[in-house]
């Protein structure tokens, strides 16, 4: 019976496992280790403090008060005063601020003569995540610092608060930011990478499971345990695979939504089988991939690039509409492309479950590949030619 080739399969399995520290590395540690790195290096979620430098050449107090209100904010730390803007040049060059506040001698005298006062800034866009945080706090302030100075000049003329704030903002715009109102990047990015390290240790733990049997020549071992079913034989390998990285999937999913602090705002048991599917259609790939190549070395360098390509387009970092046609179209060719997509929409954004239909289910079609790989796997395993492999 083919319950009985899974069992026996599964249970030689498991130890193999216990055998190879390789084995249990992928399977347990690694993965431990992944959601640990990236659990630590999110937890704070916003960034703050980035470093920047000033140059006070007005020295006032109307100047000082307006630096002040910059270093106020939580995004921007001014680290350096400097008395040139070359020294403050310098200081970006070596990387040790992020961007440069100037403001010029007369800074004081043009806003009591009531002109246009103008503040230099100088960010270091190479870095665009925290060249943003530093942008907007600090032209923040300065419109905040700005407001204050037309306030207390309309207050002098005479005008009452209420309508001094209407001269100052005639239009007030709302603004409402769902999903991620925080702007915390350890939700916007911990969720991806972690998903990523299930995606990258699956597919090698998968590959090394099959490519093992070839390159040390026990495949007809492995078959003759599962009763020469090769279903069986292969359901009873992989299983340990698809409960070890369920497992780990619930811990990343007990350190966003507990840890972090997350919001699961659709049903988690959905969620679960969901990850669960996306589990084993990489695995399928991966069984795919050392099924064509029949060398263990050769499949985890493929394996291991097809997983990490994964994340460029995933369209988090940067997203799929705004990619070339070409682009857009290879992204169909990962599954983490569709399931990124149900985690935003389903998970963080509340979208229903109906609105993620065609993505689950051209997610669920790269489990074809098992039947156009299968007779390939079947000669592979029973023909000593492809045994033996580097």
């Amino acid at each position: 019976m083919l319950i009985n080739s899974i069992i026996s399969s599964l249970k030689r399995e498991l130890r193999e496992i216990i055998s190879d520290k390789l084995y249990i590395a992928i399977l347990l540690l690694l993965p431990t280790l992944m959601i640990l790195f990236f659990g630590i290096i999110f937890y704070r979620g916003a960034i703050e403090g980035v470093p920047i430098a000033v140059v006070d050449r007005d020295f006032t107090p109307l100047s000082r008060q307006m630096l002040g209100m910059i270093n106020a904010t939580s995004g921007v730390d001014i680290a350096f005063e400097e008395m040139s803007i070359y020294d403050a040049e310098e200081r970006m060059l070596n990387g040790e601020v992020m961007g440069i506040v100037y403001v010029d001698q007369g800074f004081e005298d043009s806003i009591y003569r009531g002109e246009s006062a103008e503040v230099g800034c100088y960010l270091n866009g190479a870095n665009i995540s925290a060249s943003g945080v530093a942008s907007r706090d600090i032209q923040l302030a300065v419109q905040s610092f700005s407001a204050g100075i037309e306030l207390q000049r309309l207050q002098s003329m005479g005008v009452d608060n209420a309508q001094a704030m209407v001269e100052i903002m005639p239009i007030n715009i709302q603004s409402n930011i769902i999903s991620n109102p925080y702007l915390n990047y350890g939700y916007y990015l911990a969720p991806i990478f972690m998903i990523l390290g299930i995606v990258v240790f699956t597919v090698l733990s998968t590959i090394y499971a099959v490519g093992r049997e070839l390159r040390y020549r026990t495949a007809q071992s492995w078959l003759s345990v599962a009763n020469n079913s090769l279903a069986g034989g292969v359901v009873g390998k992989l299983l340990p695979t698809t409960m070890s990285m369920t497992l780990m999937s619930q811990i990343i999913y007990l350190v966003l939504f507990v840890v972090m602090g997350m919001e699961c705002e659709g049903s988690y048991i959905v969620l679960t089988l969901v990850t669960i599917l996306f589990i084993i259609v990489y695995q399928t790939v991966a069984l795919s991939i050392i099924s064509v190549t029949s060398n263990l070395r050769l499949a985890l360098s493929l394996g291991g690039g097809y997983s990490v390509m994964a994340f460029t387009f995933s369209g988090i970092t940067f997203p799929t509409m705004a990619m070339y046609g070409v682009a857009q179209a290879f992204s169909k060719l990962f599954p983490l492309s569709y399931f990124s997509e149900f985690f935003v929409g389903y998970v963080m954004r509340d979208a229903p479950l109906r609105y993620d239909v065609d993505n689950l289910l051209y997610m669920t079609l790269f489990l074809v590949v098992v039947p156009l790989s299968w007779r390939r796997l079947q000669t592979v395993v029973s023909e000593d030619k492809y045994w033996g492999r580097e």
